[in-house]
This record gives C-alpha cells, sequence and structure tokens, in this order.
C-alpha cells in the first residue's frame, strides 16, 4: 500500500476538508480518508494500492486550494477600494481571482508533480514566491477608489468572448458536465450568501442557463454583471434532482 499526506495549518482546516471530501469520493474510488489533528497541524492521509490518480486528484485539489484559497487571502488583506459595499467587493475579488485562475492554476500543478507528501502553506511560502509577489502586483494595481460601474465593466472585460456554459439550480452551480461547483466553498467556509455568486464568477462562464426560478438578489446579480449572457428559467427546461 502506498500513503498519500496533504497537511496545513489548523486554521486552514477547511482546505484540507475540502481535499478530504474530494478524495473520499466516488471519482476517487471511494478511498478511506483520515484527518487527524495536532500540534497545530491538521493532517489528512489516505492509502491506497497505487497512488497515481489518487496523487493527480490531491495534487488538482491542492492546485485549487492555492489559487482560489490562499489567493483570496491575500487580496481580500490588500484590495480595499473605496466606493463599493461588501457584496460589489467580494465580486471584485472573485472576479480578479477568475481572471487569471487558468494560468495560476497550470503553474502551481506543475510544481506538484509526483509528490505524494504536501505541505500545504511550506508549499505556499517557499515553492510560490514569484506567484505570491504577481498577486501582490494585482492588487496594488487595483485602483484606491472603485465604483460599481468600474465593477460592472472590469466583469465585461473578464467574461469577453467566454464560451464557458453554466448551469444554475437554487443556489448550486453545475458545469456542462451537471457536475456541481464547489471551489466557491474555499472562500469563508463555503456558508456566506455570497457563495452562489462566488461560485458563478469563478467559474469564468460567459453563458448562464437557469434551471429554476430565481431569488430577487440572484435576478438582481444575473441582469447587473450578466445581461445578455442568462437563458432565464422556463418549466420546460428544468430537469429533476
Amino acid at each position: 500500500m502506498e500513503k498519500l499526506i496533504v497537511s496545513d495549518r489548523e486554521c486552514n482546516s477547511r482546505y484540507i476538508a475540502y481535499i478530504a471530501g474530494i478524495l473520499s469520493g466516488r471519482n476517487a474510488g471511494g478511498t478511506e480518508v483520515q484527518i487527524a489533528f495536532g500540534e497545530g497541524r491538521v493532517t489528512l492521509s489516505a492509502e491506497a494500492e497505487s497512488l497515481g490518480e489518487l496523487k493527480n486528484l490531491a495534487a488538482d485539489k491542492i492546485a485549487e486550494v492555492l489559487c482560489i484559497g490562499y489567493k483570496y487571502d491575500l487580496f481580500s488583506r490588500h484590495i480595499r477600494p473605496a466606493g463599493l459595499d461588501r457584496q460589489e467587493r467580494e465580486i471584485l475579488l472573485a472576479a480578479i481571482i477568475a481572471a487569471d485562475y487558468a494560468e495560476d492554476f497550470r503553474y502551481i500543478r506543475a510544481r506538484l508533480r509526483d509528490v505524494s507528501v504536501h505541505t500545504v502553506d511550506g508549499f505556499y511560502l517557499f515553492r510560490l514566491q514569484s506567484l505570491r509577489e504577481k498577486w501582490k502586483g494585482v492588487a496594488a494595481c487595483v485602483p484606491a477608489s472603485f465604483d460599481g460601474k468600474q465593477l460592472a465593466g472590469f466583469m465585461e472585460y473578464l467574461l469577453g468572448g467566454s464560451r464557458r456554459k453554466i448551469f444554475l439550480k437554487g443556489k448550486d452551480v453545475y458545469d456542462c458536465r451537471c457536475c456541481r461547483l464547489r471551489r466557491a466553498a474555499l472562500i469563508e467556509g463555503g456558508k456566506s450568501e455570497m457563495n452562489t455568486f462566488r461560485e458563478i464568477v469563478l467559474s469564468g462562464a460567459g453563458k448562464i442557463e437557469c434551471l429554476s426560478a430565481l431569488s430577487a438578489p440572484q435576478e438582481d446579480f444575473l441582469r447587473r454583471y450578466y445581461a445578455g449572457r442568462v437563458g432565464f428559467f422556463t418549466p420546460k427546461n428544468s430537469f429533476s434532482g
């Protein structure tokens, strides 16, 4: 049996829980995952006959933790423009994260290849110095004052010619393969009322198909930032489940 170990500071236990949830799911073949706490750290361990696919899946999720969770933590400390309310600021942060997500993910993922023992916080501190500096540079470019009109313009720039399509049903967001997207769980544990909005923005999708009736805040959000890109709910395009 081979063993996979992933650890982080105890205050980042939500990240380890996120990785554990994926590894113990059906995509990982029902691998048994153990989580232990001690000396200010939380450690995930998993065993399998061969770690090949398990290592790849773990590396994917660690990369997501870093380029969403860790990146959000950095941006939330450095990006605080005047002129935006809390919801608008959170949308801005998610949009800036999404803008470089694919590039950041590839950069991090390449450095996680063929590793079976991961110390996430140590990797961030010692292997991603140049990426952290890039993120700080991005934060420094955000104007000290930012209004709602500028935010809408930035969202339009971010969406650009994106052909990616997602589906919204209630508070849940699904990709084109009908897999539920859960990356917003890496921000505030996914428990914020902003969770659905963040998930939509983080997806980088240019088209949204609504599969259920919208709440008033959802409709306002979509009309404000995704005008002309939304297929609103009608009974004939709903699905059960």
